[in-house]
């Protein structure tokens, strides 16, 4: 049994990941509300966003690139990338866990027969954290439109306004991998074999290595995000636990840590259920918590030690 609980801040430059439709030949990226400290107090505050929608998209683009690469079975529509309804029947989770690896760990509703599946990938919006660390502008574009003999047409420059922004961003994510290849509807029934579902709790880790790099949305072809992981804090356990508290809150870590350690002290989780990854290694800065905490210097060892557990810890 194997469940992941992560939340990471990410340093996002100059992006344009998730806008909503272009009003005239203005391109607008997404704003939500946010409640967050100022001072001593609480306030609202309009910030630009990564729909949860969005990293869940992608996430699944790349369990898909993944499964390509290592001939892992996927349904024609999951194959070209198109995440929606499926338009397979089928009578059974067990029928469809077997043909698509993305089905498995991302869910499935077959409207035909009504059977479905829920997701095992759970993810967050990214926001920019609490601290306000952020900011939008926009940039004016041009179209060229061209006559049949390739000169510019007289009236062809199209002018059109993006939004771009650059912050500190924080998401969380939550996987129930114990549940990996066995039907949620019948637990006790595994529709697949134990090395077959291990490869493909292996194969959602490594996606989330691939959105930490910046790949989480539109755009990407003309503003690639100039992307940083900074700070990650993940809880890999034998048993369900909590999601640490998200990375929006400037006290995320400590909060997260205590609350941990309450649980140990009470008796309602034993240390040896769960282990904590954090990066960088100076995360913790200094303070001491009664926990078993793995430190990394870049989030490829971090993602790696995941990959070891489940090695370990899967069944």
């Amino acid at each position: 049994m194997v469940f992941v609980r992560g939340t990471f801040r990410v340093v996002l430059n100059v992006h344009s990941l998730n806008t909503e439709g272009a009003v005239g030949n203005y391109n607008p990226l997404v704003k939500v509300l946010v409640v967050g400290r100022s001072g001593e107090s609480w306030d609202i505050a309009e910030v630009n966003a990564i729909s949860g929608n969005m990293l869940k998209h992608w996430h699944a683009k790349h369990v898909m690139e993944l499964a390509k690469a290592n001939n892992l079975p996927l349904c024609e529509d999951c194959m070209r990338g198109v995440f929606y309804r499926t338009r397979i029947k089928v009578n059974s989770e067990n029928e469809m866990i077997k043909k698509c690896v993305l089905d498995d760990l991302h869910g499935f509703l077959c409207t035909e027969t009504t059977v479905k599946r829920e997701s095992l990938i759970k993810v967050s919006f990214a926001i920019p954290v609490e601290e306000k660390i952020f900011g939008v502008t926009t940039i004016t574009h041009n179209r060229v439109v061209t006559e049949e003999t390739g000169a510019v047409a007289r009236e062809g420059m199209m002018p059109f306004k993006s939004e771009y922004a650059s912050g500190l961003y924080a998401f969380a994510i939550s996987m129930d991998l114990k549940y990996v290849g066995i039907p949620l509807a019948n637990p006790n029934n595994k529709a697949i074999d134990d090395d077959t579902r291990k490869t493909r709790a292996k194969l959602a880790i490594q996606a989330l290595s691939h959105i930490l790099q910046g790949e989480i949305g539109a755009k990407q072809a003309r503003a690639f995000p100039i992307t940083k992981p900074t700070e990650a804090l993940v809880v890999i356990s034998k048993k369900p636990v909590p999601a640490p508290i998200h990375g929006y809150y400037r006290d995320y870590i400590t909060e997260s840590l205590r609350s941990y350690e309450g649980l140990v002290k009470n008796g309602l989780i034993s240390k040896n259920d769960f282990e904590v990854h954090v990066y960088p290694r100076d995360l913790l800065k200094g303070e001491n918590f009664d926990l078993e905490i793995i430190e990394h210097d870049s989030i490829g060892l971090l993602t790696n030690a995941l990959l070891k557990r489940i090695d370990e810890w899967f069944s």
